[in-house]
C-alpha cells in the first residue's frame, strides 16, 4: 500500500495499469517492517544484516545473489546501517575493512531526546525512526550529533528519491519540498492517502438545495422632517 501511494503521482503512472513493485521494493518493505518490530523491543539494538555489492568506481550497488539497487535504494538501504567493507577482486574476497557510520546508542539517546518525532516538519511520527546523516556519509558527512537527524521511513525514503531536500546543521534544519518550498510545522507532511469525501449540497430549510444570489440589503430611511 505504502509503495503505491509513494509512485500513485510519479511519471509514466497514468498508463491505465496498476503499479507493481519490484523485488527490491518487496525487500526493502520487509527490511522496514524488522526494523520497526525490533525498535520497540531492542531501541539500540543492530538491526536486519543486508548483503550490498558495491562497485566503488561507478557507485553501483547490487543484494547479494539479488537485483541491481538505484542510487536512492542504495543510500536508503546504507544511510542508517552498520557497513562491514569486504574488499573483492573478480568476485573473490581479498580482504575486509572496519565497520563504519556506527550510530552509537549513547548518540541515538542523545538524537531522541533531541527530536522525539520525525525531524520533518508537520510530521508526528515517533516509531521506527531512521538516524540520517544530513550531510551523507559516504560524501564526507560525520557521525556526530550536528549532521544526524531522526526521520520516519515515509520521509527518509522521500529524501533519497529526490523528493524532500534535508540541509542543516541540524539545529538550524532546512526542508523543502520538490518546488523548493520550504516546509513549517504546519505543512501538510504526507499527502493524504483517501480521496476527499462526497459531500451531497447542503439543503435548505424545507430542504431544496441552498443557491446564493446577489440583492440589496434593506437601506432605513430617516424619519420625516417636522419642518
Amino acid at each position: 500500500t505504502d509503495w503505491k501511494r509513494d509512485r500513485e503521482n510519479s511519471p509514466g503512472s497514468g498508463d491505465g495499469h496498476p503499479p507493481m513493485p519490484s523485488t527490491v521494493d518487496a525487500f526493502v518493505r520487509l527490511v522496514e517492517a524488522g526494523w520497526d518490530s525490533e525498535v520497540a523491543r531492542r531501541p539500540h539494538g543492530q538491526r536486519t544484516t543486508v548483503v550490498v555489492h558495491l562497485d566503488v568506481e561507478q557507485r553501483i550497488g547490487a543484494l547479494h545473489l539479488g537485483p541491481l539497487l538505484s542510487d536512492a535504494e542504495r543510500r536508503y538501504l546504507t544511510c542508517d546501517a552498520t557497513c562491514e567493507v569486504w574488499f573483492e577482486r573478480d568476485g573473490q574476497v581479498i580482504g575486509s575493512g572496519r565497520s563504519t557510520r556506527t550510530v552509537s546508542r549513547r548518540l541515538r539517546r542523545a538524537l531522541e531526546h533531541r527530536h522525539r518525532t520525525c525531524a520533518v516538519p508537520g510530521c508526528e511520527a515517533t516509531r521506527g525512526l531512521h538516524a540520517h546523516h544530513i550531510r551523507h556519509w559516504e560524501d564526507g558527512g560525520s557521525t556526530e550529533l550536528d549532521n544526524l537527524v531522526l526521520l520516519c521511513p515515509y520521509h527518509h525514503r522521500s529524501h533519497h528519491r529526490g523528493l524532500i531536500t534535508i540541509t542543516g546543521p541540524a539545529g538550524r534544519l532546512v526542508v523543502t519540498d520538490s518546488d523548493d518550498r520550504e516546509l513549517h510545522p504546519g505543512s501538510l507532511a504526507r499527502p493524504p492517502s483517501n480521496p476527499p469525501p462526497a459531500v451531497p449540497p447542503c439543503p435548505g430549510p424545507t430542504g431544496e438545495r441552498a443557491d446564493w444570489w446577489w440583492y440589496d440589503p434593506f437601506q432605513p430611511q430617516p424619519p420625516p422632517s417636522t419642518n
